[in-house]
């Protein structure tokens, strides 16, 4: 049960006024919110990131050159902007799950590849190499670059909803017509 913000008195349930003092009681609103609109677009949207970054990556993959965290910020800074996301909150949703579900998909193709070989982890290393001080660095900087891709792709995002104009011009029949004032009688009766 609430009390009366001006004597401290317990008030009823649905009392408009306090019994003991005769204050206004405040009514605190209840906002409806609805969490599966708020949060499905993002998540939709980042999960359109993942794929992306995976196709960046895999473009690439040819060239052995290593990206560190470049598909993902590149993906992200795509999505947010064709998407629209203005907002700060659901632009870093959108980069992160971007983030965390591309990590997740090429962890589980690596550690299903060595699994479906019969090989250990270190069998991995073996073949490419130890990491370097550079491949821990960058693979640590990745979420942090994954927030700065949702802060700038928040700030370049396209404005949703914005009404495109059309130039319409007004006549009589087909556009072929527009602009010919001298023909109207005589090209409406040819088509009669």
């Amino acid at each position: 049960m609430p009390n009366c913000s001006r004597c401290g008195f317990k008030l009823p349930e649905g009392a408009l006024f306090c019994p003991n003092c005769g204050s206004p009681v405040r009514r605190a609103e209840e906002r409806q919110i609805a969490p599966s609109e708020s949060i499905a677009r993002p998540i939709t949207l980042g999960l359109l990131g993942s794929f992306l970054s995976l196709t960046i990556s895999s473009l690439v993959s040819f060239a052995e050159v290593q990206l560190y965290f470049v598909p993902y910020f590149i993906a992200s800074l795509i999505v947010i902007y064709f998407s629209g996301t203005r907002g700060l909150k659901d632009a870093a949703i959108v980069s992160m799950v971007t983030y965390l579900f591309t990590d997740a998909i090429v962890a589980g193709i690596i550690l299903g590849s060595l699994y479906a070989a019969n090989q250990s982890l270190a069998s991995l290393y073996m073949d490419y190499g130890v990491p370097t001080l550079l491949d821990v660095l960058m693979y640590l900087i990745s979420p942090v670059t994954a927030i700065l891709a949702a802060y700038i792709g928040s700030k370049i995002a396209l404005k949703r909803g914005e009404a495109i104009t059309y130039i319409r011009e007004e006549g009589y029949g087909p556009p072929l017509f527009h602009g010919v004032e001298d023909l109207k009688g005589e090209a409406l009766k040819r088509f009669k």
